[in-house]
């Protein structure tokens, strides 16, 4: 990680799932979080005069446990306690990640426990960047949008858990390892600078990392070269031609296609987000998707004017639980690379 800011460091350690303690040191302080997961479980250090408010903190006491006993003892509920421990690292991280001598050092020596009281690193860090004052932390997390985005483990499972808006979950699905987060902001139907706000967020949250290196691309095909002509060979392409007819006869046996048709719902406005895009090339991309399987998959609008953008959706549901059980059974590849599947009304009738 060299080369990294410290805050690009952290969001790259907690987006790898790391357990154990970040220790974070700027000009204006020392924080010590504590990591399981995604989750802060601990923090340690100045609060800035935030809980000694609420809580009575001493200098050296552990915020959670802290607001814990405040719970008990009745001076707050657990929801203000929560809001309160949850503004005071909001605030500590804002200073920290916008200091010019900010350091980090990480170790691994969280112990195995039950945890009480939790904050998720992730959703705490796209709240901050897509929140009030946001927009200088854009520059921290995203120094060069002309480079390339890789997305970090489980990448299309935690963007899902986030709860985000359709709109911002077809920006950040654009995140496939090739595309720089200017080629994904500079088409957006959105504004680059919305576009560019949601990627940095998802780079400070630990969901996805900016590289400088090569993007990720399919080996090109190379003919052999052979200085000596090759020797004449039997003619075996009717013999193949057979054989492959049969293995594919026999597949279709076995794995009978035109039962996904049926998985596929009886019938409802409800379906399953699969794919989506706004470009013409993208709903270009879409529309041939659905050529391969025009009983199960549509092209959908969604949004209007100069948001408008298209879905390409699967299932015809008619409820929304129904939709949400047959999610959990979507055929292999049906979802794009990296977006991530989720339930939609389509108020257009099916084509």
């Amino acid at each position: 990680m060299r080369g990294s800011s410290s805050a690009v460091q952290l969001a790259e350690w907690v987006g790898r799932k790391a357990k154990g303690s970040a220790r974070l040191r700027w000009g204006g302080g020392e924080l010590v979080l504590l990591v399981s997961g995604l989750q802060i479980v601990g923090v340690e250090g100045d609060d800035n005069d935030v809980l000694a408010a609420a809580f009575g903190l001493t200098e050296s006491g552990d915020w959670f446990a802290e607001a814990q006993a405040a719970v008990a003892a009745g001076q707050v509920s657990q929801a203000e306690a929560n809001a309160v421990v949850k503004r005071a690292i909001a605030a500590r991280l804002h200073d920290f990640f916008l200091a010019a001598d900010g350091e980090v050092s990480f170790t691994t020596d969280l112990p195995d426990e039950e945890w009480g009281l939790t904050v998720s690193y992730p959703h705490l860090v796209i709240e901050m960047v897509l929140g009030k004052d946001g927009e200088a932390l854009v520059p921290i997390f995203l120094p060069e949008p002309d480079q390339v985005l890789r997305c970090l483990p489980d990448y299309a499972r935690r963007v899902g858990a986030l709860g985000l808006t359709d709109e911002a979950v077809a920006i950040l699905a654009k995140i496939n390892n090739q595309r720089t987060a200017q080629e994904i902001a500079l088409p957006s139907p959105h504004g680059r600078d919305v576009a560019l706000r949601l990627l940095a967020a998802a780079v400070g949250a630990g969901l996805a990392e900016a590289s400088a290196g090569i993007a990720d691309k399919p080996l090109l095909e190379v003919a052999p070269h052979f200085s000596a002509a090759a020797p004449k060979r039997r003619r075996l392409w009717p013999a193949m031609l057979l054989l492959l007819v049969v293995v594919l006869a026999a597949a279709a046996l076995v794995y009978k296609p035109w039962v996904w048709t049926r998985t596929a719902g009886r019938g409802g406005p409800w379906a399953v987000a699969v794919d989506g895009g706004c470009q013409p090339a993208e709903l270009e991309r879409l529309y041939r998707r659905q050529e391969q399987d025009k009983t199960a998959l549509r092209v959908v609008p969604f949004g209007r004017g100069e948001d408008q953008c298209y879905r390409l959706v699967w299932g015809h549901f008619p409820s929304k639980e129904e939709a949400e059980d047959a999610k959990s059974r979507l055929p292999d590849g049906t979802a794009a690379r990296g977006f991530v599947p989720h339930v939609v009304k389509v108020e257009t009738a099916p084509s």
